[in-house]
């Protein structure tokens, strides 16, 4: 990855979510929800700020939770810039605005889900060691669960081959000249996360070995299992 070190590596955390899942009061996101005491974004954003590969960060909220996280910024340590900017209706507005803020010269941009406190390091570290073969790299966990496809009124219409299926997480990492070409085109629609904009586009994408418990906490069932894995996490290395 010696390329890689001649620029800066940012970080975009997306936060601007609306929260559907969790059911959530109007004007409320699980990105404020506790867990350990500290809310699921702080856990996010201090785990990057921890980790010396990381230069910046800019977290993209919703309008209305701007002022509720800068009032959260005195809690972070200042050495590094951790920028705040408000995001879109659709995730890839909210990334095209955090790409705004981050420095032309950066080399390396990653993009995080606020909702994943729990990522490991060591795979971040192993998706930038993968850009020196690929322009973007991600972290994924094979699909061991049989996977089923659903037909009318919810019956089984068949059986999906799961062989070389993988779930992808964040956060993913990618040459900052590579997204942010992606992020100049107009067809963004249907992109479930920004490796499938550098996959249409026909840049080279790497899958990086990945943890579950790397969870997205999206309903209030996750939260107890965030908590029981961030109480796993004080004695193990991730």
């Amino acid at each position: 990855m010696e390329d890689q070190q001649a620029g800066e590596t940012w970080v975009i955390v997306a936060a601007a979510g609306d929260s559907r899942r969790m059911g959530l009061p109007d004007g409320e996101s699980k990105q404020f929800l506790l867990l350990g005491g500290e809310t699921i974004l702080s856990h996010s954003v201090h785990r990057l700020l921890d980790m010396s590969c990381v230069d910046g960060i800019v977290v993209v909220l919703h309008p209305s939770h701007t002022v509720r996280f800068a009032n959260e910024l005195g809690r972070f340590d200042d050495a590094k810039p951790l920028l705040v900017t408000e995001g879109g209706a659709a995730r890839a507005d909210s990334v095209r605005a955090g790409l705004v803020l981050v420095p032309d010269g950066a080399a390396v941009i990653a993009v995080h889900d606020g909702a994943r406190p729990l990522f490991s390091k060591h795979v971040f570290e192993a998706c930038l060691d993968a850009l020196g073969k690929a322009q973007g790299a991600i972290p994924a966990v094979e699909v061991s669960d049989t996977l089923k496809r659903e037909g009318e009124r919810g019956a089984v219409s068949d059986t999906v081959d799961r062989a070389g299926l993988w779930a992808a997480q964040t956060p993913q990492v990618f040459r900052a000249d590579a997204l942010r070409d992606v992020y100049a085109r107009t067809d963004l629609n249907g992109a479930t996360d920004d490796a499938m904009l550098l996959e249409r586009a026909g840049y080279s994408v790497s899958l990086v070995p990945s943890t579950p418990a790397n969870v997205k906490i999206t309903t209030p069932a996750d939260l107890p299992l965030a908590g029981a894995l961030l109480s796993w996490e004080v004695e193990t290395d991730v």
